[in-house]
């Protein structure tokens, strides 16, 4: 498994991982299982990892260039319980970890994004809180340092939103916790007279997930084995591709919510269109092509075969609402096999009921 997942033993390929992997095989045992999101330069990882030897750790890291740098501390480090992945925390978090699975969860210095137009891109927040609740052991710990006050109040406030948790001290929030290894930035702040918050809490026991946090982390329930949505659409004459191009409409597909479906372009080929999808689900945003190409019956749409979205309700969605609409535009066109989620289907219909496009 390990040479599949990995060229170099250390960075994992997310397109190589299945939903909620064994780490246990992964790493070649069975430990306790610790996470740092936003691992930097990789440095408290590998200090992580060095002071938890009976420990697997993981490092989730979004910036090409700190991956690279962490990489090599670890392989300068020798250290054979470190594994890395380059992907968005919350959605590692809600794909790769099965419930009740960490023992803890690290953040230091997320970005607090300050401006409050920007304030809902940030990383922690009472979803988030949540969430972790489903992934960490009893027992599991939350620890979090930040510079910026407010954000570190806003997350006691999320935590304490949740029943799932107790502090890890008599206060959830300290300004010093010694023992804790201090990053590069760390020290650079503390120089400069700055003052840290140092959050924590334990899950002290296990909670329900609720409906509106799945579908902000639209992965938390996915099990992997999910069918690809694809639909034929049966015609009682062929299909002039170039104009069906042509009036493939370009931009907002569908929205209701935050679940929005969008295309970004369209490709012509020889018997077939590539739609460039944008799928957006709660806080997860995944870009796909669909195919459009010729079938016995007329034509299939589906999932392109260069893609591998993970088959979340939206992509379903996405792949119903563009046949819906490809429906409206082909003449004496009738529907005749459809593997979208059921769900999915009716919602598209109901929304797309009085869109008629250019026929």
């Amino acid at each position: 498994m390990e040479e599949v997942l990995t060229l170099d033993g250390i960075i994992l390929r997310p397109q190589a991982l299945p939903v909620r992997p064994d780490w246990a095989k992964i790493f070649g045992r069975q430990a306790p299982l610790l996470l740092e999101i936003g691992i930097g330069n990789g440095e408290f990882l590998v200090w992580l990892a060095q002071n938890n030897p009976e420990a697997n750790c993981v490092g989730v890291e979004i910036d090409r260039d700190y991956l690279e740098k962490a990489r090599n501390r670890v392989k300068a480090a020798n250290l054979e319980n470190v594994r890395l992945i380059p992907m968005e925390g919350s959605k590692a978090l809600s794909r790769l970890f099965a419930p009740d699975s960490l023992s803890a969860l690290y953040l230091n210095f997320p970005d607090p994004w300050h401006k409050k137009r920007h304030q809902e891109r940030r990383l922690v927040n009472e979803a988030f809180a949540w969430l972790l609740a489903s992934r960490l052991e009893i027992g599991g710990q939350f620890l979090m340092v930040t510079d910026y006050g407010p954000y570190a109040q806003e997350v006691v406030e999320a935590f304490k939103s949740c029943p799932a948790y107790e502090p890890l001290w008599e206060t959830p929030v300290k300004t010093e916790l010694p023992g804790y290894y201090q990053t590069k930035y760390a020290r650079k702040w503390a120089a400069l007279g700055r003052s840290f918050f140092y959050i924590g809490f334990r899950k002290a026991k296990g909670v329900q997930l609720p409906e509106w946090v799945a579908r902000t982390y639209p992965l938390v329930n996915l099990r992997g084995d999910e069918p690809m949505p694809q639909v034929i659409i049966r015609l009682a004459q062929p299909v002039d591709w170039h104009e069906l191009w042509r009036k493939i409409p370009k931009g907002l597909l569908w929205q209701r919510d935050n679940e929005v479906v969008n295309v970004k372009g369209c490709y012509l080929g020889d018997d077939s269109i590539a739609v460039d999808l944008v799928v957006t689900e709660g806080r997860l945003m995944q870009r796909f092509f669909a195919a459009i190409h010729a079938h016995r019956e007329g034509v299939m749409v589906k999932v392109h075969d260069a893609s591998h979205p993970d088959f979340t309700l939206g992509v379903h969605r996405a792949i119903a609402v563009l046949a819906i609409t490809l429906k409206q535009l082909l003449p004496a066109a009738e529907i005749h096999h459809n593997t979208c989620d059921s769900r999915a289907w009716k919602e598209a219909e109901g929304l797309l009921a009085s869109c008629k496009w250019q026929t």
